[in-house]
């Protein structure tokens, strides 16, 4: 593997990051990844949604050889704009004024580096399916949104969008569930009558004050992400809404933990006075993979061809393959070596991309670049 595979890598990322593509912002990106796919003359197709699919057809002899997918969303988090990255040190960083947007361009960069090295070193390989998400990063909407069926049978599917290092691959990821709690209280004079009042946001107080949150155990966090309540000191505020945020093992485990909070709201009310609104969504199901599953063993024959450390893991954060895996399809999550997701500090080093689209090559084709 020679050190220019790292640089058309690289490159690439950097112009991906260039360009500004926030949830529900995608199209500039969108469309300058239907421009690369056009020129690599692979067929795309998009659906209302604007989310990008097509498949690369197999090469001779190998019409019969399960397809491979390959996934990667085109969103960023909002603090992912107007990105002034650069390479010190051979990492590729930001000037700390913004996230980089590895997450998911290092990913994008190294499918679009690798279907071009396929095609110019004419490697042999069955049929590759893609597929370019939107909305990711707000709760996996672009992927839910997607008719799976159109993408057809699939042997084996990689979502190339986790930290960690090259040869990472998630065998569990959460549930999550976001909540809305709105305490209704009484408003009264502040100076005159504050015992005529009823504080909702002392009620959200005495109900967070007993919540479990943060770590709750080894398979569950909890996190309060908002409170919003009152508009001057002179009134006792009569509403308060609170968001948060519950993740576990298993829908079930998460639907445990809002029946607590809840409970804790309850208990506030008894103490207070006053009435809430408790409102909960599924944002997407958990999953884990057998430890015996054939998808797994694939990717652990893989990483040795490529040279990588095989490196299965659990993770708190969920991916596109939350849904596909919960729809029957053999998707597996896997690191593609940035670190401090979705922060200013946010990086990648160069020998990481050079290993990610070498594993992606091997993955596609089963021989090294």
């Amino acid at each position: 593997m020679s050190h220019n595979l790292a640089k058309k890598t690289a490159q690439t990322m950097l112009e991906l990051i260039a360009i500004n593509s926030p949830s529900g912002h995608e199209t500039d990106t969108r469309e300058d990844l239907l421009e690369r796919l056009s020129f690599l003359g692979i067929p795309m197709k998009t659906d209302q949604s604007g989310n990008i699919y097509g498949t690369v057809p197999a090469t001779s002899g190998f019409e019969r050889t399960p397809a491979i997918l390959l996934n990667c969303h085109m969103d960023t988090v909002p603090n992912a704009v107007n990105v002034a990255a650069k390479i010190v040190d051979d990492r590729i960083v930001t000037d700390g004024t913004s996230a980089l947007g590895a997450d998911d361009k290092a990913g994008i960069a190294a499918i679009l580096v690798s279907l071009q090295e396929i095609k110019e070193k004419e490697l042999p390989h069955g049929p590759i399916v893609l597929l370019f998400t939107v909305a990711e990063e707000v709760g996996l909407e672009g992927a839910k949104a997607f008719n799976m069926e159109l993408l057809g049978p699939i042997g084996i599917g990689y979502t190339l969008d986790a930290s960690g290092p090259i040869g990472t691959v998630v065998t569990r990821a959460p549930s999550k569930s976001d909540a809305t709690i709105v305490f209704h209280g009484k408003s009264a004079h502040a100076g005159f009558v504050p015992e005529a009042g009823i504080s909702a946001i002392s009620l959200a107080a005495r109900a967070i004050d007993t919540m479990k949150l943060l770590r709750v155990d080894e398979e569950t966090t909890a996190n309060i992400g908002t409170i919003h309540g009152g508009e001057v000191t002179n009134i006792v505020c009569d509403r308060c809404e609170v968001t948060l945020e519950v993740r576990s093992t298993t829908s079930e485990r998460v639907k445990q933990h809002m029946a607590h909070l809840e409970l804790c709201c309850i208990k506030a009310l008894a103490a207070f006075g006053g009435s809430y609104e408790f409102d909960s969504v599924e944002l997407y199901p958990g999953y884990i993979v057998d430890s015996e599953a054939q998808e797994l063993k694939v990717f652990e024959q893989a990483c040795a061809k490529a040279g990588v450390p095989y490196n299965p893991v659990h993770t708190g954060g969920g991916s596109d393959a939350n849904i596909m895996r919960n729809q029957g399809l053999p998707v597996l999550t896997l690191g593609i070596g940035y670190s401090g997701a979705h922060t200013s500090g946010e990086s990648i080093p160069l020998a990481a991309l050079e290993k990610l689209t070498t594993l992606v090559i091997t993955l596609c084709s089963g021989q090294q670049a």
